[in-house]
């Protein structure tokens, strides 16, 4: 009984360095991908008007290096992803991640010397939890992702103040998918970027 006892003692104390080991991995990718948006969004050669279009060109590719596009539209289609053709599916993230990135780089723009303070992970087989949080001058707003690992950690989530980014679209595309086609929902989102791109501020899809 004592030599399993140690024996079991022993795995425990592994499987704990294991964890440890692999612990940072998520939050490394992550960071990096936001110390790149940071850093954009920090020079002084991609402020102003002028350089609008070079910047938000530049926060596209990182974003694309860190998001997985496809797992977050399957994800906010959910059940009705079914309904799509591969065609249709293809044609789907494509815009869809597109009115994400137009979207939220319009955010990222109001970038004021925040700072990003990483609170911890979660991580279980290929997925992980991360906690960050932001710090202003005059509150802290909790922003957490939700990554999975493929051939490498990805996020295809992000909750902000506990809002669910996945959730709240998918609420709205179940709404247009059950009365409407896919065809007619990958167009409200083209025709919501067609707003966007003409400087108009963007409701909800399913308005």
């Amino acid at each position: 009984m004592k030599k399993i006892s140690i024996i079991l003692t022993t795995l425990a104390i592994l499987a704990c360095f294991c964890s440890a080991a692999l612990a940072g991995e998520p939050q490394d990718r992550l960071k990096s991908g936001i110390d790149k948006v940071i850093a954009i969004l920090s020079d002084p050669a991609m402020k102003g008007p002028a350089k609008r279009a070079e910047r938000q060109d530049k926060l596209r590719t990182v974003a694309d290096g860190f998001f997985d596009w496809r797992e977050l539209s399957r994800r906010a289609a959910a059940e009705g992803w079914k309904k799509f053709t591969p065609k249709q599916q293809d044609d789907f993230v494509t815009s869809f991640s597109e009115l994400l990135q137009k979207t939220y780089v319009r955010k990222l723009e109001k970038y004021n010397n925040e700072k990003v303070n990483y609170l911890g992970e979660q991580i279980a087989d290929n997925q992980a939890f991360l906690k960050t949080q932001v710090a202003m001058k005059d509150k802290t707003i909790p922003i957490n992702y939700v990554m999975i690992k493929h051939d490498q950690w990805m996020v295809y989530d992000v909750v902000v103040e506990g809002v669910s980014l996945v959730k709240n679209y998918r609420t709205q595309f179940a709404k247009i998918l059950s009365r409407e086609t896919p065809d007619t929902l990958i167009q409200r989102i083209k025709d919501k970027i067609a707003a966007l791109d003409a400087g108009k501020n963007v409701d909800d899809v399913a308005s």
